[in-house]
């Protein structure tokens, strides 16, 4: 009994899973879309903003998303044209070109993302400190085991 009921469990959290993947997907493109972008630009642009010092290089970016370093020149092209990112030259090693946000230009994503944020907080609100400390732990080795396997690609996926 124990086990049928740990594979019902084990399933659903599958299936809600993959179904709050497909939504955040979505809510990306139709946010981005709202400002004229697309998901994979506003997640890049995320990945940017976070960096520790805020800026990544291209290859930095493309290890990062998985993407080719062909298809990161073309999106951060894109975002330059928009005046969103700017390239900065390496002060010591003029070769290396550093990738930075324009703070201002994302002031028209801030209200969405923020109100986003404002949602999903009054969820989490409604756990424990215990229950959300586990919740953070499964979240944590999730985010982890997809970093994993991103930078395993093409073999691990």
């Amino acid at each position: 009994m124990k086990n049928v009921e740990r594979a019902r469990l084990l399933q659903t959290i599958s299936d809600l899973g993959r179904r709050i993947s497909t939504q955040t997907v979505f809510l990306h493109q139709a946010i981005a879309q709202s400002v004229g972008l697309n998901a994979t630009d506003t997640k890049c642009v995320d990945l940017i903003s976070s960096h520790p010092d805020g800026t990544v290089t291209a290859g930095q970016l493309s290890s990062q998303t998985g993407l080719t370093t062909g298809a990161v020149t073309h999106i951060l092209d894109r975002l330059e044209k928009r005046g969103i990112i700017e390239r900065v030259r390496d002060t010591v090693d003029c070769s290396r070109v550093f990738i930075r946000v324009r703070g201002e230009s994302l002031e028209p994503l801030l209200p969405k993302y923020e109100a986003l944020g404002r949602a999903f907080t009054a969820i989490a609100d409604q756990y424990t400190d215990s229950e959300l400390r586990v919740i953070c732990q499964y979240l944590e080795k999730m985010s982890q085991k997809a970093e994993d396997l991103l930078a395993a690609r093409p073999a691990a996926v």
